[in-house]
């Protein structure tokens, strides 16, 4: 059943707060993007759910206060404006990519530090997605990490606007876990609810809904309310702009992390449930969403039992030491290249090793190899076991595969060694180059 969950008069804008938070405990400034932030992100900038702003283009509302229409300027409780100019600054993303001012919001794994989520798109569009899960347990060691859960919503053709209730950990609070509501980007700006702090093992109800009537295909405006069932603790983005969007990608959970150095900077429990309802544009409950785990996680350091399970109302993530993640794939080296081969020689080989660093056994199904490269016979020994299809890895094992190159014509030759098998960051690729010459 839809629940209205914060009513709110709104009169000169389609912006407003509602917050109900403990009054006893303050948030502190946003989270910085410190010492391990990538190179090339500005020192003072800080950390959002979208990636990397200037302190200038991050905006918390307090009780009260509303963003006008165009995002240009704040009406406070007392009823006066402030004026908020476009922001100006460029933001990065969680890998350090810049992206310029005005740009859009997306791609989504381009923009923003996803590690993985259970996702689905529609070709029409959702009214409402609503969301329970459990605060976890605290990391158990601390790099200045940030670790972001939340359900949510975006435009999978213009990615513009991203609605969604976060549970974040050294965000809003310092090494403690904390909710807001959040939307980037109006008028360049991340806006954020006022954040209510909350403690392990509290239930937590996410719920991003469409303010119009059923039927309606882009709603103008959205309801994205974060609340601890435990506590009562409530902050609201009430009629929150869509930025013309049509909303047809739905996040039952996502998982987003920053300055994660070590697998232990996750909770301990290695995974987290999201008991999911979403809703089409009528308001009527999607009995199977069709949800799947997306892994963005490729090429990311560390590697920590990424994955997950679906059902039709509940999506699982899995990461860190813990929780039954199975097995994982480390590759080392991640690419070969070879420099100037004469046309028609072979040379290498070169020699990979693939590790399973999860905590179950891994099943290769295949190992595919592809351009002027080919995978060459590994001799068995007892320190050396050779990598094949349907093989299988024990966990904190390791196998081996080597690669020639052998170039067909002149000039760069590139392909890749493709594994695919049982882990939740299947599949696996190593890239491959190399130059040909007469």
């Amino acid at each position: 059943m839809r629940t209205r969950l914060c009513t709110v008069l709104v009169t000169l804008a389609v912006m407003s707060l509602c917050v109900t938070f403990l009054a006893s405990t303050m948030a502190h400034a946003q989270a910085p993007a410190g010492s391990n932030r990538p190179a090339g992100v500005p020192a003072g900038y800080v950390i959002t759910p979208f990636g990397y702003f200037h302190p200038s283009c991050f905006r918390r509302l307090a009780e009260g206060e509303t963003v006008l229409a165009d995002g240009h300027a704040i009406q406070h409780a007392n009823g006066t404006l402030e004026n908020i100019p476009v922001c100006s600054y460029p933001h990065y993303t969680a890998r350090g990519q810049v992206v310029p001012a005005g740009a859009k919001a997306g791609p989504l794994l381009i923009s923003h530090s996803w590690i993985e989520a259970g996702d689905v798109i529609t070709n029409t569009s959702y009214g409402e997605i609503t969301a329970t899960w459990t605060v976890p347990p605290a990391p158990t060691s601390f790099d200045r990490q940030t670790v972001y859960f939340f359900p949510g919503l975006e435009d999978a053709n213009d990615v513009v606007s991203i609605i969604q209730p976060v549970l974040g950990w050294n965000a809003d609070f310092a090494k403690a876990w904390g909710i807001a509501s959040w939307n980037c980007c109006v008028n360049g700006t991340t806006w954020e609810s006022t954040p209510v702090r909350v403690n392990v093992g509290d239930s937590i109800l996410g719920v991003t809904e469409s303010t119009c009537n059923a039927g309606t295909l882009s709603c103008p405006t959205w309801d994205i309310t974060t609340t601890d069932q435990t506590t009562g603790g409530t902050t609201e983005l009430a009629n929150s702009p869509s930025e013309g969007q049509t909303f047809n990608w739905a996040f039952a959970g996502a998982l987003e992390v920053y300055n994660v150095a070590q697998c232990s900077d996750y909770p301990p429990d290695g995974s987290l449930t999201f008991n999911v309802a979403l809703y089409d544009y009528n308001f009527v409950e999607i009995s199977n969403p069709g949800w799947s785990i997306t892994n963005w996680a490729k090429g990311l350091t560390p590697q920590c039992n990424y994955g997950g399970q679906v059902e039709p109302t509940q999506v699982t993530l899995t990461y860190g030491t813990g929780g039954g993640g199975g097995p994982v794939v480390t590759l080392s080296p991640t690419s070969l290249k070879w420099g100037k081969v004469v046309v028609g020689t072979t040379k290498g080989p070169k020699k990979v090793t693939l590790t399973n660093t999860g905590d179950a056994a891994l099943v290769i199904t295949s190992i595919a190899i592809s351009g002027d490269f080919a995978l060459a016979t590994v001799k068995a020994t007892k320190k050396i076991i050779p990598c094949v299809s349907g093989g299988t890895v024990a966990a904190g094992a390791s196998c081996v595969i080597k690669v020639t190159f052998t170039p067909l014509q002149t000039g760069l030759r590139t392909g890749d060694v493709t594994f695919t098998d049982n882990a939740g960051n299947s599949p696996q690729q190593l890239t491959l180059s190399g130059t040909g010459r007469n």
